[in-house]
């Protein structure tokens, strides 16, 4: 028996070389992939240590302690307490003769810095593996040449070293079937398809980017315009979205980034790839109902908090359970509402349905097709990115013809209404031609009878100016008229007086009672012809004034004219009313010139705005307090454009709300029968004709002040 045990330990002491020997792999054109790719990864013959030596890349060292294991076994539980996986893998390759003239590339791919040896030789690293530790960037990487020979043996040692962490998906990075193409030998076909690929991806990336700010200036350009839009707000959010998005997406693929910028990038990627999502399901929902539902807003953040972990952490069933129940949400929103989908909100359902399509089918090929994920993984990420907007674009386009054929067969009905109406007028124009026929007669009938009455009313008012001119006239002559008549029968007596005392004797007449009379005779006589003078003088006055009444201009003293009318104002107004009574003041300049004027005609505006001024006293006599002493001031004097005659009385003044009727014709503040309401504006007319201006100033309860302004 111990013979036997010493034999069987023997065995194994000579049997120890023989398990870790490296074994030469041979590679040939039946291993190619797509794209003439050989997956050297998942081979057999890989040999493996943990930790670092930079001696292990010699062909000839000892590896008899190596574990065999291919790359694709890796996991995160090799990793040290620092997150750090560093380990050498070894291979003997041989290319047989299939692979003759055919040039051989290295490609890597994996976040991972390694260095490769080649019969000892560094061939290649693939970012750095040293201190500070940097990870190879494999986005748009072209392969790198390798030279072998065919039929000859080689050792093909790889140096790895990765980090990983939380947030580096570790768990989907280091699965076998995402390890598989880690390292691979490749043919000249690989390198063709690789600048196709990068060329494609440059067009996508040039595409998905300019597409996206086009739209994005385009919908809030039309929201600039239409402010009113609320569907136009809510989608250009939408592309500000798209465009944050799109940068994020393929931000890798503009510059070169570091593993930990890459991280972040990815991050938001599924961030922002979730808020489009979910952005573009609000849109749907809103255009068909017109609100956003309460399981809506509660759904929504749930599969945004939900699709962070699924993508991060690998937590994958809560995201697929609220992604499936947010599908049939919405799905049953779409029948329910199924009649409605109608013209533009086709371009809507499309606008979630197509990109919600091609992220699924991404998924799916993600999953079960590397390679045809990796042939369409570009378009289908453009499509996820670019579709909705340019469905929304398709909306608005069909929702404005929509509204131009509404507004068509609105104006349609309008036209038809239109014409109608057209036909109605048309029956009715011979009938409203006969009455405006009619009508016209009338007006020209009424405007003949208003030219009459006007002409009437302008006949009264003067009429009843030369009135009180005439009842001022006589009183003026009635006065000397009553000395003439007193003094002449006074003398008469006084003779009468005198013959008596002649009749008597000499001896009882009085001859000093007889020169005393005599003396009261002649000093009636006197002032017979002083009255009498004073009565020529009036007719003489008038005679001149009825002289220069025939529109002649000439020189005329304003204040004599003002004085003369200003007294037969008042005296006319005496005559009408025995209890008028009211003070006027004269305030005339003495140096005023003279000024060519009609005099008759001036003479008329100066009694119009005396007799005015005396009757607004006048009725405020009748209301007026205690202690209130009605006054009229004429006044005259010289400025520097001109003449000034104002009339100023303290009467009731005139209402704030009238002043500008003031000088209308017809207009009057008098009570009717009082006045014709034309005295002013024939006022302001005559005033006008002589180039001056008549001027108003009045204030309630304190009088009003009319001013002529004439032009010397």
């Amino acid at each position: 028996m111990k013979k036997l045990s010493g034999l069987f330990t023997f065995l194994i002491i000579l049997a120890q070389p023989l398990l870790a020997q490296e074994e030469v792999v041979t590679l040939d054109d039946g291993m190619f992939r797509s794209h003439q790719r050989i997956f050297l990864a998942p081979l057999g013959g890989w040999l493996f240590k943990q930790g670092h030596d930079p001696k292990w890349a010699d062909p000839e060292f000892n590896v008899s302690t190596w574990e065999k294991m291919n790359p694709t076994a890796m996991s995160p539980a090799m990793e040290d307490e620092n997150g750090r996986i560093e380990g050498w893998f070894r291979i003997k390759i041989r290319l047989d003769d299939s692979l003759k003239d055919l040039p051989m590339y290295l490609n890597r791919n994996l976040w991972a810095a390694t260095d490769i040896f080649l019969d000892g030789q560094l061939i290649h690293s693939f970012g750095d593996t040293g201190d500070p530790y940097k990870a190879f960037n494999p986005v748009l990487k072209y392969p790198q040449p390798i030279d072998i020979d065919l039929g000859r043996e080689y050792v093909l040692a790889v140096h790895f070293v990765d980090y990983e962490s939380t947030f580096t998906q570790r768990e989907i990075r280091l699965k076998p079937e995402n390890l598989e193409s880690f390292l691979n030998l490749t043919g000249p076909a690989f390198v063709q398809w690789v600048e196709r690929d990068h060329k494609q991806t440059h067009i996508y990336v040039t595409l998905s980017i300019g597409v996206s700010f086009l739209l994005f200036f385009l919908y809030w350009f039309l929201v600039y315009l239409n402010p009113d839009q609320k569907i136009f707000r809510i989608i250009a959010w939408y592309t500000t979205a798209v465009l944050i998005g799109t940068l994020v997406i393929f931000g890798h693929t503009l510059f070169e980034m570091s593993y930990t910028l890459e991280k972040v990038r990815f991050i938001l990627f599924v961030t922002f790839q979730a808020i489009m999502t979910l952005f573009g399901l609000l849109i749907l929902e809103w255009v068909l109902t017109q609100k956003i539902s309460k399981t809506s807003w509660v759904l929504l953040p749930v599969i945004f908090i939900a699709n962070i972990p699924a993508h991060i952490f690998s937590i994958s069933p809560p995201f697929a359970i609220a992604f499936s129940y947010m599908l049939f949400h919405f799905g049953r929103k779409l029948y329910v509402h199924r009649n409605d989908i109608t013209g533009a909100n086709w371009a809507i359902v499309g606008a979630v349905v197509v990109p919600t399509a091609a992220i699924i089918i991404q998924i799916i090929l993600h999953k079960y097709s590397l390679d045809l994920y990796n042939e369409y993984d570009k378009l289908l990420l453009s499509m996820n990115i670019l579709s909705a907007p340019l469905f929304y674009l398709a909306y608005i386009s069909i929702r404005f013809k929509e509204t131009q054929e509404a507004v068509r067969i609105e104006n349609l009905k309008l036209l038809q209404v239109t014409e109608e109406k057209r036909e109605i007028l048309e029956n009715q124009n011979t009938l409203l031609e006969a009455q405006v026929e009619a009508r016209t007669h009338e007006l020209n009938q009424s405007l003949e009878n208003l030219k009459s009455a006007q002409a009437q009313l302008i006949q009264s008012e003067k009429m009843a100016s030369l009135g009180e001119l005439t009842a001022g006239i006589a009183h003026e002559i009635q006065n000397p008229l009553n000395f003439v008549n007193n003094f002449s029968e006074l003398s008469n007596e006084l003779i009468d007086e005198v013959e008596e005392e002649r009749a008597k004797n000499q001896e009882s007449r009085d001859e000093t009672l007889v020169t005393e009379i005599l003396g009261d005779i002649k000093q009636n006589l006197s002032k017979i012809n002083l009255h009498g003078k004073r009565a020529d003088a009036i007719v003489k006055g008038m005679l001149e004034h009825s002289r220069t009444n025939k529109g002649d201009k000439a020189l005329t003293d304003l204040n004599a004219l003002a004085d003369e009318f200003v007294r037969l104002s008042y005296h006319g107004l005496r005559a009408k009313d025995k209890e008028f009574n009211a003070d006027f003041k004269l305030d005339l300049d003495p140096d005023l010139p003279k000024v060519n004027v009609v005099a008759s005609d001036i003479g008329r505006v100066i009694l119009n705005l005396v007799n005015n001024a005396f009757y607004a006293v006048n009725e405020k006599i009748k209301s007026a307090p205690e202690g209130y002493n009605p006054e009229m001031v004429i006044s005259s004097k010289q400025t520097e454009k001109g003449i000034e005659l104002s009339v100023e009385d303290n009467g009731d003044g005139i209402p704030e709300h009238i002043k500008e009727k003031i000088f209308q014709p017809f207009f009057t503040t008098k009570p009717t029968g009082s006045g014709t309401g034309l005295g002013l504006s024939l006022s302001y007319d005559i005033v006008k004709a002589h180039g001056g201006e008549l001027r108003l100033t009045s204030h309630e309860n304190q009088g009003s002040k009319f001013t002529i302004h004439l032009k010397t």
